[in-house]
Parts: structure tokens; sequence; C-alpha cells
């Protein structure tokens, strides 16, 4: 006789079950495809526990984006907090962390910000996108660059730039990975290095 027992979720852990499932119809299907009512469907749960999580698309879309986010940040800070002891292991860490967070969910993450755009409340998502990643940049750098206008907004705001444009080119496998890391860690090198 079979056991058709279902363990029952915590809510954080069902959460967490319900972005995984949104992200992979994302990675399958694009944006376009995922609704509270799909998410339910493929999660095989009813839509009042999506309702109950996420009670709009909009903040599902946006759970995912601050997802990856925090995924970047917990990544990063793991290898350089515990790990960086000069400037070079920093952007060597960086780079890793960075090109480990593209890699896992770059065309995800694009997709959702570009879908989050097209709601008033998140027109300026690019900007708090930029401006977390710049603070995040100078962060990571601060101890081991001496002089601090190479920390400046504007140079990081530059960074930032061309690494996301370096993103893009992963994502669209225009580039090789190690061709990107070189990229990246060059230029951190040459714009951080006083």
């Amino acid at each position: 006789m079979e056991n058709n027992v279902t363990t029952r979720l915590t809510k954080d852990a069902r959460r967490d079950q319900l972005l995984d499932v949104a992200t992979q119809i994302i990675r399958d299907k694009g944006t376009e495809a995922l609704t509270l009512i799909t998410l339910a469907q493929a999660a095989g749960v009813t839509k009042p526990i999506t309702y109950n999580h996420f009670a709009t698309r909009q903040s599902l879309l946006h759970a995912i984006y601050k997802r990856c986010d925090k995924l970047f940040v917990d990544t990063m800070n793991a290898k350089i907090e515990h790990q960086a002891k000069s400037f070079d292991e920093a952007v060597q860490l960086f780079t890793e962390a960075y090109l480990e967070c593209v890699q896992q969910n770059g065309r995800e993450y694009e997709e959702v910000v570009f879908a989050l755009m097209a709601y008033p409340d998140h027109r300026h998502i690019r900007r708090v996108i930029r401006d977390f990643f710049c603070d995040v940049l100078s962060d990571v750098f601060r101890p081991f660059v001496a002089q601090r206008e190479l920390l400046s907004p504007l140079r990081m705001a530059a960074i930032f730039g061309a690494i996301e444009g370096i993103a893009a080119m992963i994502n669209e496998s225009r580039v090789k990975p190690a061709e990107a890391r070189r990229a990246i860690e060059d230029l951190l090198c040459c714009q951080l290095k006083g």
C-alpha cells in the first residue's frame, strides 16, 4: 500500500519553492508566461497559496528580483570578506562571484527587470540597480584602494556599465566565461589601481 502523505512546508520554504518554480517558468517560457495562476499550476498548489505569498504578479517579479540581488551579495560577501587579503585577490573573487551569479540567473534576472520596468512603481529600477551595484563595488574594494577618488560614484557607474555590458554578452552567448573573466579583471585593475 502506497503512502501518499504530502509534507507541509513552512511559509518560508513554500515561498522559496514558489520562487524556484517561477524562475524555472521564466527560464523555460519567459516572463510573459509567468502569472500567479501559471505559478500555482506549475508548483502543484492552489491559487490562494500563490496569492497569499505574492498578492500580484508585480510583487512576484519584485521578489524574484530581490532574491537575485541577495544571492549576488551573499555570494560575493562569502568569497571576499573571508578570503580576500589583497587587491588582486579581491578582484579575482569579485569577478568569480559576479560571473557565478550571471551564469546562474543572468538571463532570468534581465527578463524580470524588463518586466518590472512596465510598472510605474519600478520605472527607475535601472537606477536602483546601478546605485546598489556601485555601493557594493565600493564596499568590496574600499579596504584595498588607498586613493578614495578611485571609488567615486562616477567611476563606479562607469565600471558598472562596462560589467553590465559584459554580462549581456555572456547571456547572449557572445563571449566565453574565461574571456569575460579576463575582461572584468582587467577593467577593475585599470580603473581601481592607483
